[in-house]
């Protein structure tokens, strides 16, 4: 196990409503990478309208687009960026920035620029990488980059202190500052148990994916919490589909399965995610029951309340695009439903409230 600090750094924590819950949007473009990159800030202010509480943006490398569909795949800090434009509340957070594939200081700068120009709605996602390919095209050494992740992360927390910082006996001042203080929250996303308990020590939150396997997210979380973090606090990732009903939802996920239960068995079959994805459920029907929220909305409301429940979660994140399998018609249909239908008895806040966001004003 790789010897790492647990000194605890204060983040700047919202109260958290240990009732009521927020809910974001996560993929490789916050859910909407099906649809045209052009659309994608209007439908970021669409999800804000509609009370969302964050986009999750993943950062993603060579992933080859389909003649008939798939997703589009771009560079998060630009997408995060052009969201910021378009919107005003909602959160921009990341799941993940693959820190081994960055300088720190120049990583630094830029997150601090988007927190400048979104007025302190930036939530820091980062990993230490796991993708051999990755790695590799990007010319880093992963057992060194695996060692050195948590230096670098705090070299990038350093650049946002209110102090010069030290390079090689002289001192810089690393500009811009993020607005939010000290620093944008940190959120570490990882599948092992030592980066698990690392985070919760630390005093940095952890994020959960949606590909994990229900065991393997629940032993994630409880390796946090053990080590002294807040599950309140962790994005807790699900596939998610609402449709008018449960048998409509099975009929309407059949079709687009196939391609997306191929790249996870992929993903599966790497000896760095062993464990991780559960290769036995990775059948169209049995994926629905154990790895999906869906169906209609009463259902979708009953299985996030077992699961706020029984975790003590209190940020649930929506994978609701299915890898981009899911056409941007059936996203939306989906999207409507959850945010008229299961969002607003889960926050607390009137139906009627979250109906007049959603009700189809042209953006």
């Amino acid at each position: 196990m790789t010897k790492i600090s647990t000194h605890k750094h204060t983040q700047n924590q919202q109260p958290i409503d240990r009732q009521g819950m927020v809910f974001g949007l996560s993929g490789s473009a916050a859910g909407f990478e099906s649809s045209a990159p052009a659309q994608w800030p209007a439908l970021a202010k669409r999800a804000e309208r509609q009370g969302f509480h964050s986009l999750w943006l993943n950062e993603e490398h060579f992933q080859t687009r389909q003649k008939r569909g798939g997703r589009h795949v771009l560079s998060p800090l630009v997408v995060a960026a052009a969201m910021a434009a378009r919107t005003r509340t909602i959160r921009l957070g990341f799941s993940l920035l693959l820190l081994p594939l960055h300088q720190p200081i120049r990583l630094a700068e830029e997150l601090a620029s988007l927190d400048c120009l979104s007025r302190g709605r930036v939530d820091f996602g980062v990993s230490r990488g796991g993708s051999e390919r990755y790695l590799q095209a990007f010319g880093v050494d992963n057992p060194a980059a695996r060692e050195q992740f948590p230096r670098a992360l705090q070299q990038v927390l350093d650049c946002w202190a209110d102090r010069p910082l030290q390079m090689d006996g002289s001192a810089v001042d690393v500009q811009p500052k993020p607005v939010q203080k000290p620093h944008p929250p940190v959120y570490i996303g990882t599948y092992s148990e030592d980066l698990a308990r690392w985070a919760g020590a630390a005093g940095h939150r952890l994020i959960i994916h949606g590909i994990q396997s229900a065991a393997h997210a629940r032993d994630n979380l409880r390796w946090f919490v053990e080590a002294g973090g807040d599950p309140a606090t962790v994005p807790f990732g699900r596939f998610t589909y609402v449709a008018e009903s449960d048998a409509a939802a099975e009929r309407e996920l059949l079709p687009i399965l196939p391609e997306l239960l191929a790249k996870l068995r992929n993903v599966g079959q790497s000896q760095r995610a062993k464990g991780v994805i559960d290769m036995a459920n990775l059948e169209p029907r049995l994926f629905i029951k154990h790895m999906v929220v869906a169906g209609s909305p009463a259902t979708c409301r009953e299985r996030i309340e077992a699961l706020r429940e029984s975790l003590g979660i209190r940020h649930f994140n929506l994978l609701p695009a299915f890898f981009g399998c899911l056409p941007p018609a059936g996203l939306q249909r989906s999207l409507n439903l959850f945010a008229e239908e299961v969002m607003p008895s889960l926050c607390g806040r009137p139906p009627e409230t979250v109906v007049a966001a959603g009700s189809g004003r042209r953006i």
